[in-house]
């Protein structure tokens, strides 16, 4: 009996140190991610400012820390596709596409990012929600075409999403998601559309104002 006890006291302590470890990676992997998220919302935020360097700059450090995180991860034998880390992910090739978008660089792949398609598909439908505020920016500078480009942007990336019919399950709940980039996309065709006709109206006016004043 006293020689069972001491080997369970030897698995025991043996088991506490390896989930020491295991608690330890997981806190690294949250740690890198948190870290990841911030980077890529600066990015994001340095898109949308037109300050393109400083924003792939700002993604290349997400995506560092991010790898960092899957590493830490991987050596603990923990589970990368675990929540936390798939919305690292996801924020990550938001970013990485808005600046995309924005720049008007090449559109980078799932591969070209070593990213999850399910997580590269949410941050596209992201993506393209953050071109709202540029459509908006632009209608404030009375860039009505600009506007209206960007807008084609949304609905196109929006009818693209909606050609992708699978369980929630496989692409991590990617109809909600798109459902959610339909509704601002809509709002922002509103929006579009109603300064299009004011704008048209407008020039209406002035084009009476000139015809009574020749007259």
């Amino acid at each position: 009996m006293s020689y069972q006890k001491n080997n369970l006291s030897i698995i025991i302590n043996q088991s506490i140190e390896n989930i020491n470890e295991i608690h330890l990676g997981r806190e690294s992997a949250l740690a890198n991610c948190r870290k990841s998220i911030q980077k890529s919302s600066s990015s994001i935020r340095a898109s949308h400012r037109n300050q393109f360097d400083e924003a792939l700059t700002l993604a290349n450090e997400s995506k560092e820390s991010l790898e960092k995180a899957k590493e830490a991860l991987k050596k603990f034998h923990l589970n990368i596709n675990t929540v936390f880390f798939l919305d690292t992910e996801k924020e990550f090739c938001e970013a990485m596409l808005v600046y995309s978008f924005l720049s008007e660089s090449n559109i980078p792949t799932p591969e070209d990012l070593q990213v999850t398609v399910s997580s590269y598909l949410k941050g596209l439908a992201e993506a393209s929600s953050e071109l709202r505020r540029t459509s908006l920016d632009s209608i404030r500078k009375s860039n009505y075409e600009l506007a209206d480009k960007y807008l084609g942007i949304m609905n196109e990336v929006t009818d693209l999403l909606e050609t992708i019919d699978f369980p929630e399950a496989v692409t991590g709940g990617l109809r909600r998601t798109t459902d959610q980039l339909r509704s601002v996309v809509e709002r922002t065709r509103g929006d579009v559309t109603l300064s299009l006709d004011r704008k048209k109206l407008e020039n209406q006016l002035e084009n009476l104002k000139e015809t009574l004043k020749n007259s």
